[in-house]
């Protein structure tokens, strides 16, 4: 366990990184086809949140990790161009990924290829599950139905077939990471400076804004 500055410092520094990742390559894939955005996007947050921990070795480090990338977000807020849900629904997400991946984290520490298949599965189904619900709640109370909701089929492939391909990637991303890391004797992300963190955590809020 590392002390609390060195801990705030992390936090900060892939929060932000999140941040800059949602504002640049999430911006470019909601271009895309449906469903493409969170199928990409998952994986490499679920690599930033265990990296994260594997530095921290605290899983609330990871919900703050979420928050921090969700207030970056919530620039957009107060930017005249930007349509509410568009800003709050990408936001819940971030937050619903932050918490699975909490829920998920210990099994995803082990050191047997089943636990971490299994891992990402339940994070990256359970994420676009819990959103589903909040899409519900949304519908009820503005009206707004998701395209995800619309036949039972879209419902399915959202969650669970999309769901099954990011956690297959997201499980290739762990795996290369895992090989690199046996060929490396120090990890980056080890002691991460905070004048860094902030740097990084300004260019977020930068990017956010002019993306």
């Amino acid at each position: 366990m590392k002390n609390k500055k060195q801990i705030i410092s992390s936090i900060i520094f892939f929060g932000a990184l999140w941040g800059i990742i949602e504002a640049t390559l999430g911006y470019v894939l909601h271009f895309l086809p449906i469903f493409i955005s969170g199928t990409i996007l998952f994986p490499i947050v679920s690599f930033i949140l265990y990296k994260a921990y594997t530095v921290t070795q605290s899983k609330m480090s990871l919900v703050f990790i979420g928050v921090v990338a969700a207030a970056i977000k919530s620039i957009n807020l107060f930017l005249p161009y930007f349509s509410p849900f568009k800003i709050i629904n990408p936001m819940i997400s971030i937050i619903l990924e932050s918490l699975l991946v909490v829920a998920v984290v210990g099994i995803l520490s082990k050191d047997d290829t089943k636990s971490k298949v299994s891992g990402f599965v339940l994070a990256s189904i359970g994420w676009r599950a819990l959103y589903l619900g909040y899409m519900g709640i949304q519908y009820l109370t503005t009206g707004f139905v998701s395209s995800y909701l619309v036949t039972f089929y879209a419902t399915f492939e959202y969650t669970v077939l999309f769901g099954l391909l990011s956690a297959g990637i997201a499980f290739g991303f762990h795996y290369l990471d895992k090989y690199v890391s046996n060929n490396s004797k120090r990890s980056i992300f080890a002691n991460i400076n905070p004048a860094i963190s902030v740097a990084v955590l300004v260019l977020a809020v930068i990017v956010t804004v002019v993306a």
